[in-house]
């Protein structure tokens, strides 16, 4: 069994695990890799394996095969599973399924084009003479900046390649990141800034599966066919070299940990413009401060900086130095707290003799982590400086609402919302400290001792909701220049212990015996018949194999009575079994006729001890329906229209079907609708009244003449279906002599002398195909030689047509038949259903006599319904004879006539029409052809109405 989550994490990933942030590879604990353990599911494997072997050592065991970018998941002795989550990608899956250490070091490749040595993108800033500046990609989606000239050889430095004087005075830096780039143009003199060529900086730009446009932080975004965002960056600034002009005196401490280099961010003294990105699709279009540019006092160099990239995560930080400029995800390491001077100890330290205030913001996504019960929760961040060796306490909140993006700075900061947890610390100072105090992790975690830490808890509440987690790390006194620390952001870190509780059960139904589906709205809700429904849903659990063998869900059913307003009447259970369908029938007597109900389904995946509660889904949606167990108790209703009592054949009539009077004991008049058919006493037809319990019209037009029965039943909300009433009227015939061959169904009177096609003489179109029988001398041939008729073999030959007559509704067939041989069961003509005869006309060896007949039902092995011949009219063989059947379906009545005369009859309990084909010559039996006709065959007529004795006489005696 696989896990669902990480099926679902993966594919998101295929838009860039740009989404995350990097963290270094350090020494892990134990693995579990496919190779360990064997199985057909290998993750299903390796997660049971990695459990296994957490229970044996007693220490936490990577899942390997849940390795990504940013996350690192492991298997924890007692059941539990813990997640790492990284702001920033830290690692790099290769081809052959090894990872490898980030690093943004750019190289020169083989194509002399320049890229990070290990990045989540594909990443490739222009070789000398190109002037495809960079590309960026993802999966097959990419996008090219161009520069308008060909560049020089870059100078590489580290992830930054320096291409110099690409406008004079100005040089182009671009700086690799594992998630994406950014450049500045380093406009080195005042020279050089009043060019005409910065007036407007103009790139052009091509893309491949990604549309570009200006995002919603004003920096450039590029999104695929689907809408998603793959790529993004914050809005363009320029600043100048401007410093805060401190001076610090000789015998100072400097105190601000290591320095941003000017082109990565705006000193604290420094002077910032924005910029306006315009977006075209063949373009990226900045325009540079002139005025800043040209200004008197600006300092020199001068940087103009766009960038691109893309995280699910976000790092930054923001400063009242600057407090319009954003710094989004930062390189190396930043303040937080209170930058100024203080003298401790007898020391002077200096951070900034112009002081301002830092905080950060660490932003993680919970995407996948709705089914995730944490338990414990830890926030890891890296102090690299302390202002002193005197600890100081640095707070972490939680973001009020809403999250930071790159467009956060100092102005439009979120506020802060509840104090997590706080540290004392000072790390960073190394052996200037005693004891040292050299850089070090620092975690923030919910202290069991602090009632007020709320840390996990609250990470818990936000896993629930699938929402962002945004954590602000700031001074808890910004006062105090003691409160001054650096810190890494792209290597933050996220530690979840947690249990992956089921996921919610889905695809409720009841089953009674149709399926139905589920819903709380009154007007759709079911009503069911069987007061024993069956309830099922589905369950799946993403920790799919936490015991070694499997781990199994049990599902909880639980019924409410919605009338009697009891809190429930019935619960059970179903499993434990591994992930799937869950079903359940509620008990006889548990439930009450007329009385609605509701409800829903819970998951347990058998986790015990501390994680027992972690261990159940949410509860299913609710499902209500009620119970209805009486049938309409009366029937129908039929009333024709007055003035269609003579209609012939073929033309439409109408009749009102009423309920009737019935009555239930709940619900009183509660039928739905009506179900009505011609011929067919199982009736499909519906026919809906305006409202419940009222009146329907359906309209008819008869194809026989004759009598003819209307079967109609009314039928509740529930699908129960009152007596069948059978309503009797007969139809006059359309033509006014019943045995020419336009009155009849099809005719065929088999006078051709060659050919394979016996045309039906009716115009109904209903022709014979002829399949291997000889034309001979026909029934009248002595006295008409163009008499013709067919001749079967008694073995193969025969022929077939489309079904001529409704064999439900009145009906007459008639032949002339030869038999040669009378040594086996022999038909004349017959219809067929699936699996057996509408009717049958045909020699019996058993009975030694003809028969008219039917199966009782279409089904295999049915029982069959014999009109047979009277004895003193044996069959004889080399003899001409006239066989006829009709069917009365008032009387539900087959009767055989041979020679004209009646012979015998024979009733029928069930009705149904065959409509599966017409044969001649042959007869079906079960899924096989039978009782092949030897001999031969003339004269066949099928007609749709109940001809008399008489004129069967006639069609016997050719009168």
């Amino acid at each position: 069994m696989t896990n669902p989550w990480f099926r679902g994490l993966r594919a998101a990933r295929t838009l860039g695990v740009l989404l995350g942030g990097a963290v270094v590879l350090g020494s892990l604990p134990a693995v579990i890799s496919p190779a360990t353990v064997a199985s057909s599911t290998p993750l299903a494997s390796a997660e049971a394996g990695a459990f296994a072997l957490a229970a044996e050592t007693g220490e936490p065991v990577e899942i390997i095969q849940q390795r990504t970018e940013d996350e690192l998941v492991f298997a924890n002795p007692d059941g539990s599973l813990t997640s790492e989550s990284s702001v920033q990608p830290q690692r790099v899956e290769r081809p052959d399924g090894s990872w490898e250490k980030v690093d943004a070091t750019l190289e020169r490749r083989p194509d002399g084009t320049v890229g990070p040595k290990a990045a989540v993108v594909d990443l490739a800033f222009a070789a000398a003479g190109s002037s495809d500046f960079v590309t960026l990609g993802e999966e097959g989606k990419s996008f090219t900046l161009s520069w308008p000239t060909p560049l020089p050889e870059p100078v590489l430095d580290g992830d930054t390649a320096e291409y110099r004087e690409v406008l004079p005075g100005v040089d182009l830096l671009a700086t690799a990141s594992v998630t994406g780039y950014s450049y500045v143009l380093e406009v080195k003199t005042p020279e050089a800034a009043r060019s005409s060529e910065l007036a407007e900086l103009r790139l052009p730009v091509r893309a491949e599966g990604l549309d570009l446009s200006t995002g919603p932080t004003g920096g450039l975004q590029a999104v695929d066919a689907s809408g998603e965002r793959v790529f993004g960056g914050q809005a363009p600034k320029m600043w100048d070299s401007a410093d805060s002009g401190d001076e610090v005196p000789a015998d100072a401490v400097p105190a601000s940990g290591s320095q941003t280099l000017p082109q990565e961010a705006p000193d604290a003294g420094a002077k910032v413009a924005d910029m306006v990105l315009d977006v075209s699709p063949s373009a990226v279009t900045v325009e540079p401060d002139r005025a800043l540019l040209t200004a008197a006092d600006t300092d020199f160099p001068v940087y103009i900086d766009p960038e691109a990239g893309m995280s699910k995560s976000e790092w930054l930080y923001v400063s009242s130095a600057n407090p319009s400029t954003e710094f989004h995800k930062f390189k190396k390491d930043e303040g937080v707290g209170r930058c100024s001077a203080d003298t401790i100890g007898g020391i002077y330290y200096v951070c900034s003799g112009s002081p301002y205030t830092n905080r950060m913001y660490f932003q993680f996504s919970t995407d996948g982590w709705k089914n995730r019960t944490v338990s414990k929760a830890v926030f890891e961040v890296y102090e690299s400086f302390s202002f002193s060796c005197t600890k100081s306490t640095v707070n972490l909140h939680m973001v009020a609402e809403g999250g930071v993006d790159s467009a956060t700075n100092w102005n439009n900061r979120p506020k802060d919302g509840d104090l997590l947890v706080d540290k004392s610390v000072a790390y960073g100072r190394g052996d200037s400290c005693s004891p040292d105090a050299p850089p070090s992790w620092v975690l923030f975690a919910d202290n069991a001792d602090e009632s007020n830490e709320n840390l996990t808890s609250s990470v818990r509440r936000k896993a629930a909701g699938e929402d962002p987690i945004a954590f602000s790390l700031r001074a808890a006194d910004e006062g105090d220049p003691n409160s001054w620390k650096r810190f890494r952001g792209d290597n933050a870190k996220l530690v979840v212990t947690y249990n992956t509780r089921p996921s919610k059960p889905t695809g409720e139904k009841l089953s009674n015996p149709e399926e139905k589906t589920c819903t709380t709205d009154n007007t759709k809700r079911p009503w069911i018949r069987d007061a024993t429904p069956r309830m099922s849903v589905t369950g799946t659990d993403a920790d799919s194999y936490t015991d070694g063998t499997g781990q199994n869900l049990t599902a909880t059913f639980r019924v409410w009575d919605q009338v009697d307003g009891r809190p429930e009447v019935y619960e059970g259970k179903d499993g434990p079994q591994n992930e799937g369908r869950f079903e359940r029938e509620i008990p006889v007597r548990e439930l009450k006729h007329g009385h609605g109900y509701k409800w829903h389904a819970q998951t347990y995946d058998g986790s015990t001890g501390k994680l027992k509660d972690s261990g159940y889904s949410e509860w299913s949606d609710w499902c209500e329906f009620v119970v209805d167990v009486e049938k309409p108790d009366t029937k129908p209703r039929v009333e024709p229209v007055a003035d269609e009592a003579d209609l012939p054949a073929g033309a439409k009539r109408h009749f009102t079907l009423s309920a009737n009077g019935n009555s239930d004991s709940v619900f009183k008049n509660d039928v739905e609708f009506y179900e009505w058919d011609l011929g067919n006493d199982t009736p499909t037809r519906k026919a809906d009244p305006a409202s419940l319990g009222g009146k329907a019209t359906i309209e008819v037009a008869p194809s026989t003449f004759g009598p003819n029965v209307l079967y109609v039943r009314s039928v509740d909300r529930a699908g129960n279906r009152g007596p069948l009433e059978k309503y009797f009227f007969t139809v006059d015939r359309a033509c006014a002599d019943v045995l020419a061959d336009t009155c009849a169904a099809a005719v065929y009177g088999l006078d051709q002398t060659s050919g394979t096609t016996a045309p039906d003489t009716s115009g109904h179109d209903r022709d014979l195909t002829v399949k291997g029988a000889d034309w001979v001398a026909g029934n009248n041939a002595a006295s008409d030689p163009a008499d013709r008729a067919l001749r079967f073999n008694g073995t193969t030959d025969h022929a077939t047509a489309a079904s001529a007559v409704h064999t439900g509704q009145a009906f007459t067939v008639s032949a002339w038949a030869r038999p040669t041989k009378l040594d086996q069961n022999i038909s004349v003509i017959s219809q067929a259903g699936s699996q057996g005869n509408g009717f049958n006309l045909y020699y019996s060896t058993a009975y030694k006599r003809w028969i008219f007949g039917r199966h009782v039902s279409d089904t295999a092995d049915s029982d069959l319904v014999r009109a047979m011949a009277a004895s003193e009219r044996p069959a004889t063989v080399n003899k001409w004879v006239h066989l006829a059947g009709t069917y009365d379906p008032v009387a539900r009545k087959f009767t055989l006539f041979v020679d004209g005369e009646e012979q015998g009859s024979a009733t029928v309990t069930d009705v149904w029409n065959a409509t599966k084909g017409l044969n001649v010559g042959r007869s079906q039996y079960g899924a096989d052809w039978s009782d092949p006709f030897a001999g031969d065959i003339d004269d066949v007529r099928l007609v749709p109405g109940l001809l008399s004795g008489t004129e069967i006489f006639r069609l016997a005696n050719n009168r």
